[in-house]
C-alpha cells in the first residue's frame, strides 16, 4: 500500500503480524531493553522513555502499509485496527498482544479487582 486506504481485513493481519514481529527482531530488543534500562522500575520514566521507543518500531512498520511514520500515521492506523477488530477475532487478538507489548501491565494489579478500601477517601 503506497497511499493510505481503508485497509481489508488481511492487510490488517499483515501489518499486525509485521509489527509484532518488528518487537522480536535483535537490534529492536535491544533498543528496548537499553529504554527499559534506562528507566529503571520508575513507571513515568518508563513512558517517557521506553513507550517513544515502542512507538517508533510501530511507526516505521506501518510507513509500509500507507501510513504516516508519525504520530497522525499511528492514530489513523489504530482506528483501521479498532474497526476491523469487531469483524475479526484474530485481529483482536493480535491487537490485544500488540498493547500489552506497547502498554504492558502494572505487576501485582489487575483492573477491575478494587477492595473497598480502594474506593474509600480519607477524611
Amino acid at each position: 500500500m503506497s497511499t493510505f486506504q481503508q485497509m481489508t481485513i488481511e492487510d490488517c493481519k499483515v501489518a499486525l503480524a509485521d509489527i509484532l514481529n518488528a518487537f522480536k527482531l535483535p537490534e529492536n530488543v535491544s533498543r528496548i531493553d537499553e529504554a527499559q534500562y534506562n528507566a529503571g522500575n520508575d513507571m513515568v520514566r518508563g513512558m517517557q522513555i521506553v513507550f517513544p521507543v515502542k512507538t517508533q518500531i510501530q511507526m516505521e512498520v506501518i510507513g509500509k502499509y500507507g501510513f504516516s511514520v508519525d504520530g497522525e500515521g499511528v492514530i489513523r492506523f489504530t482506528r483501521e485496527v479498532m474497526a476491523l477488530e469487531r469483524e475479526d477475532p484474530e485481529i483482536a487478538q493480535m491487537y490485544r498482544q500488540l498493547r500489552h507489548i506497547l502498554i504492558p501491565p502494572i505487576a501485582g494489579t489487575s483492573v477491575g479487582t478494587f477492595t473497598q478500601e480502594d474506593n474509600m477517601v480519607n477524611s
